[in-house]
């Protein structure tokens, strides 16, 4: 949504949108491939970068629609332990939270598959193939009946997503914009003043 709402606001200006890990798009906005970032880990890390809280989010669990676990009202790590899960790859969307978690109770996830794309997960689930493990935002606009989604917060906690700007930047007026449709928080004083 706040993409089309900046493309509705600015329509003369273009939108290109990259995906990457978060170390790939903390080195595009330091490169200046992209002039705003987002990401839920590392961007901390890159003093060439100013990070702002963006939002909160958790992970959630997608099963098939017959699934046992689906049955279940609670969800346990020892239940997810038993199944084959599908989630990301060690270096997206929050992966060492659920790593941590599994860890902290001494059990070992059975990761049958690790994707960089939610979608990707999703359809293997679809497929049979295990348990999913993916950002709660991925399941907002799933229409699929055969899957069943569950909050998996008490499991992995709470994540928090930053924006990222390159320090000492010039901001074009649209991109303060574009951060506040993110978070209304973000507004240009806020920004500029975390720019030093």
């Amino acid at each position: 949504k706040p993409v089309s709402r900046l493309r509705a606001a600015y329509p003369d200006v273009t939108v290109s949108l990259h995906q990457g890990s978060p170390d790939q798009v903390a080195r595009m906005v330091i490169e200046e491939v992209a002039e705003i970032g987002m990401a839920t880990e590392s961007l901390a890390n890159y003093p060439e970068l100013v990070t702002l809280p963006c939002y909160e989010w958790q992970h959630v669990l997608v099963l098939p629609k017959n699934h046992p676990l689906a049955q279940k009202t609670r969800i346990s790590l020892e239940d997810l332990a038993q199944e084959p899960l599908i989630t990301y790859h060690p270096s997206v969307t929050g992966r060492t939270r659920i790593d941590n978690a599994f860890a902290a109770k001494q059990l070992t996830p059975r990761i049958a598959l690790e994707a960089i794309d939610s979608d990707v997960i999703k359809t293997y689930v679809s497929l049979g193939m295990g348990v999913g493990i993916v950002a709660e935002m991925a399941v907002r606009d799933i229409t699929d009946d055969e899957l069943v989604v569950r909050p998996a917060g008490h499991l992995f906690g709470r994540n928090l997503a930053r924006i990222a700007f390159k320090k000492q930047a010039y901001l074009r007026q649209f991109v303060y914009e574009f951060a506040q449709l993110l978070n209304p928080e973000l507004n240009a004083t806020r920004i500029a003043e975390s720019m030093g």
